[in-house]
C-alpha cells in the first residue's frame, strides 16, 4: 500500500495589499503592518495597491480596489489584505457588499493585526 506524497511544489497563497491613501504622505506604517503579516504566514505579495481616493468613494467606485479584486478573480491572487476593515469602507454595509464580492470569486479580505 503507497501512501500519499505530497506534491513537489507547493504553491504559496498570492496577496494583494491595498492600501488608502489618506494625505500626501505614503501609508508606510500601514504597508510594513501588511508585509510583515504576511511574511508571518508565509504569503506572498503579487500587488500593492494605493488608493488615493478611499475617502471620497465607495468602493463599487473606486478603480484601484476593482484592480484588487480583478486579481482575485482572475486567479492571480486569494486574497485581499488591509491595515484596517476601514480600508475598505468604515461603513460596515458596504464593508460586508464588497467582502461578498470577493468571497464569489472564490477568495477573501483579510485584516493584518498586530502579532
Amino acid at each position: 500500500m503507497s501512501r500519499p506524497t505530497a506534491p513537489e511544489t507547493l504553491q504559496r497563497l498570492q496577496v494583494v495589499i491595498y492600501l488608502a491613501k489618506r494625505d500626501s504622505a505614503f501609508p508606510e506604517r500601514e504597508l510594513a503592518l501588511c508585509e510583515a503579516y504576511a511574511a508571518a504566514f508565509g504569503w506572498d505579495i503579487s500587488l500593492i495597491v494605493v488608493d488615493d481616493e478611499a475617502d471620497t468613494k465607495g468602493p463599487e467606485y473606486r478603480p484601484m480596489l476593482q484592480a484588487a479584486l480583478r486579481q482575485i478573480t482572475d486567479r492571480q491572487a486569494g486574497a485581499i489584505l488591509v491595515p484596517a476593515k476601514a480600508t475598505i469602507s468604515p461603513i460596515d454595509g458596504e464593508f460586508n457588499e464588497f467582502a461578498e464580492r470577493v468571497e464569489k470569486a472564490s477568495g477573501f479580505i483579510q485584516v493584518a493585526t498586530r502579532r
